[in-house]
């Protein structure tokens, strides 16, 4: 709907946004997708839905909360599933997409650790946090590397999901998994997913230590959008499936053509050392 998303970008501006939300209030209850209010909130729009509160910079009227948690569960349950009292990060959180359902998964006992680097997305994200009061969720302000400290440059595109690291634009503040890791005094990692748009060959060279400690990983490399952008920084399948292998971790994949290639472009990786102690312990 270009032309909407046009005139949204029109009137999203100060002065005319008393226009504007009551209009994609109108919308988005039209879709009858759960969408109950839409407000605006120190340049964050809040999204009011049946679900849960959903934050994001322009006014969402297509979204479809349960649609993003059934995407969830397809997409990430597959080979893990979270239970009360489990510790997950989450590198790359972007808004929050998958945060709700983990959060709720995981309970008050457990703690899901949600890394963003783009400061317009990490603030949707803890606009997300704080309205759905979601107290087992740690967001941290970072950009994750193969180094302990410093700056990375990340582009500020309108669409969040295009923001990639070392592609000019603007400087957040960079760390490594590792870092992150013991600063927050973690210890057992029960899950490990990572969705950072080529960024993961930086990513996994900082996460030796936190990689001995993680049960389930899943990394989502892009190999086919390689293929349709011609961009082959996006091709790192191969390299993180070496990091798996050289740190004897087992390797699955989803290899069913009907799946969406984002799909089957992640990787799975499992820590057979602390899960096989973790079974004769249980």
């Amino acid at each position: 709907m270009p032309l909407l998303d046009n005139a949204k970008a029109l009137l999203d501006r100060r002065g005319l946004r008393p226009v504007l939300i009551p209009l994609v209030n109108r919308l988005a209850r039209a879709q009858n997708k759960g969408v109950t209010k839409i407000f605006y909130d120190d340049g964050i729009w809040i999204h009011e839905t049946a679900f849960g509160h959903f934050a994001y910079h322009h006014p969402f009227v297509r979204l479809d909360m349960a649609r993003v948690d059934e995407l969830t569960r397809r997409n990430f349950w597959w080979g893990y599933q979270p239970r009360p009292g489990h510790t997950v990060i989450d590198v790359g959180a972007g808004v929050g997409e998958e945060v709700l359902p983990f959060s709720r998964a995981l309970g008050p006992p457990g703690k899901l650790i949600c890394i963003e680097a783009h400061p317009r997305t990490y603030r949707c994200l803890e606009k997300l946090i704080r309205y759905n009061g979601l107290a087992n969720v740690i967001p941290v302000h970072r950009a994750v590397a193969d180094v302990p400290c410093g700056t990375v440059a990340i582009e500020d595109a309108s669409d969040y999901l295009a923001n990639r690291l070392n592609r000019g634009g603007i400087s957040v503040p960079a760390t490594t998994i590792d870092t992150i890791h013991r600063k927050l005094g973690l210890r057992r990692i029960n899950f490990l997913k990572m969705n950072i748009e080529g960024a993961e060959r930086l990513a996994i060279r900082g996460m030796a230590e936190t990689l001995e400690q993680t049960e389930v990983l899943c990394i989502s490399c892009h190999d086919s959008l390689a293929e349709v952008t011609g961009d082959d920084a996006l091709r790192t399948k191969n390299e993180v499936r070496q990091f798996f292998q050289q740190n004897r971790i087992r390797i699955r994949e989803r290899t069913d053509p009907n799946l969406p290639p984002y799909v089957r472009d992640q990787l799975w990786g499992y820590n057979d050392r602390l899960l096989q102690t973790k079974a004769a312990a249980s």
